[in-house]
């Protein structure tokens, strides 16, 4: 707030003068104030002599100042994921093993963890949820295959953070794609052991 009103000190305005501005810009009726005592002060550099237009100036100075009233609205996790995503993530989240992967860690992270994560999974892509439990699934099953071996936690799979370039990869956005395209991520063995 001690921005703006340093703003229209430096501008030798009042505040109800900007009030006056903003109102003709918007195509208000301004309330409460005397407008022909604010009309007389403001013209020649605010308002223009002939027509009682707003100047470039004053234009530019109302946008400026509209900036300090904008405020950036968090997407709820239900704008992001949509209304049912508590019971979405329950069923991602059961998809993955109870235990301890080779690695050590819990192949079920904590269900806030996961959210976070999907947050930024839905605000950088765009598959269905259906698309995404898909591949999942085959996520799991490819790794379950090779006994879990290098496998990601649930949280993981979703987003983790590249150290070096402090940038996010999504091994899912890439199951996705390979569900969505009929892919297979699993290759099979080429080569067979004849057993005796």
């Amino acid at each position: 707030m001690d921005e703006l009103f340093n703003k229209l000190i430096k501008n030798n305005l009042s505040p109800n003068q900007f009030y006056f501005l903003y109102c003709k810009k918007n195509n208000l009726v301004p309330q409460l104030i005397n407008t022909n005592i604010e009309v007389a002060r403001l013209q020649g550099e605010w308002i223009t002599e002939e027509s009682n237009m707003l100047t470039s100036k004053a234009i530019m100075l109302i946008k400026e100042l509209d900036k300090y009233f904008i405020s950036s609205k968090k997407k709820t996790s239900g704008k992001l994921m949509g209304d049912n995503y508590a019971d979405y993530i329950a069923k991602y989240s059961e998809i993955f093993p109870k235990f301890m992967l080779p690695s050590g860690k819990y192949a079920r992270s904590d269900k806030r963890n996961v959210e976070n994560a999907f947050r930024w999974f839905f605000d950088n892509y765009s598959y269905s949820w259906s698309t995404i439990i898909g591949a999942t699934e085959l996520y799991v099953e490819t790794f379950e295959r090779q006994g879990y071996k290098y496998m990601r936690t649930s949280q993981y799979f979703i987003r983790k953070q590249n150290p070096i370039e402090k940038t996010f990869d999504s091994e899912l956005a890439d199951y996705c794609s390979i569900y969505e395209n009929g892919g297979d991520a699993h290759q099979p063995n080429h080569f067979s052991e004849k057993v005796v």
